[in-house]
């Protein structure tokens, strides 16, 4: 039986750095490990990140017959500290994940960009064409602006129109991670989910997603924060904005909680609880093994065992263990 992994992340050391981002990235090791402390936020980068053949064989003992490679930090950090062109960086990310692809008959690719500059357009479509990648990452904010603005709409428009696979994920850093995040390793625990949240609050009550209803969205770790605050979304739309000066109203067609239709969810999270909550919400048509194994160095097979220990029919859990995935990302699985 396929078993496919939609969320997984590697990143080899680059041997030299031809941005000139090491000292702002630089870490200090610890046993294998490194610790950085990337904008006063410290983090631990496990080894299991930068190791390929390692993340293969752990996948492998999990029974994960197949997996989606990406990298969602290194572009957008990267870009904030260097002085070189965005899109050369950009560009040099995707590469990557494509010659980690071609190292195994397993894998499919997922490239990045900004989408917030029409001018990345051009590389999405590289990575769609000539990189053979199965959809793009997106982070949900890039250097602190949200996704939803004007900015963005040749980008959606794009995507749309190509009916490209696009995969949500938050950044590095959170929005507000300037409020006490740097402890508890609350930016990479609450902030990056918060993250999530607001960049979907935003996409769907600015009228992002009346504005373009065919995009093709699946969101990591469950939605991130989003569900706990559905139902203040929903009230907020019901009681209007009369009064309320324009850049604060709300602005979607219909009652929020209507757009999650539109949107797959992956099951990252370790906690069967909210996975059951994500079938609940989405149904089991549109949740997606992702286990965010790399950056997140646990074994993989919690989350298979959390989706095959769901009290759902055998078919449902099937879908969630790869149909759904080889449907969204249009996988041909043997």
């Amino acid at each position: 039986m396929p078993v496919i992994d939609i969320h997984t992340h590697c990143a080899p050391r680059p041997a030299s750095d031809p941005f000139g981002v090491a000292a702002a990235m630089r870490g200090t090791p610890v046993g294998r490990n490194m610790v950085t402390n990337y904008r006063d936020l410290p983090a631990v980068s496990y080894h299991e990140m930068t190791d390929f053949e390692l993340q293969q064989e752990v996948s492998a003992r999990a029974g994960i017959t197949h997996r989606i490679l990406s990298n969602p930090f290194p572009a957008e950090t990267w870009t904030a500290v260097s002085s070189a062109p965005t899109l050369d960086i950009v560009r040099f990310v995707n590469d990557q994940i494509a010659a980690l692809v071609d190292r195994a008959a397993n894998l499919w690719g997922l490239g990045t960009l900004n989408p917030l500059d029409r001018d990345h357009i051009a590389e999405g479509e590289r990575c769609m064409t000539s990189l053979g990648f199965k959809g793009l990452l997106i982070t949900t904010s890039w250097h602190g602006r949200f996704i939803d603005t004007e900015e963005a709409f040749p980008f959606w428009e794009w995507a749309q129109d190509r009916q490209v696979p696009l995969f949500i994920h938050p950044p590095r850093v959170p929005i507000g991670n300037d409020r006490q995040m740097g402890q508890y390793k609350l930016d990479e625990l609450v902030g990056r989910p918060f993250d999530t949240a607001m960049a979907l609050a935003r996409m769907i009550l600015s009228g992002l997603l009346d504005r373009f209803p065919r995009l093709k969205i699946a969101v990591a770790h469950m939605g991130g924060g989003l569900l706990p605050v559905m139902g203040r979304l929903d009230f907020g739309w019901r009681l209007g904005c009369d009064g309320m000066p324009e850049h604060a109203q709300i602005r979607c067609a219909r009652r929020p909680s209507d757009y999650l239709r539109m949107l797959h969810v992956d099951t990252m999270g370790f906690w069967a609880p909210h996975v059951r909550e994500a079938v609940e919400v989405f149904g089991a048509d549109r949740v997606m093994l992702g286990t965010d194994y790399g950056p997140v160095p646990i074994d993989p097979r919690e989350h298979v065992e959390i989706v095959t220990g769901l009290a759902v029919a055998e078919r449902d859990k099937q879908n969630m263990l790869w149909r759904n995935a080889a449907r969204f990302f249009d996988l041909q699985i043997p």
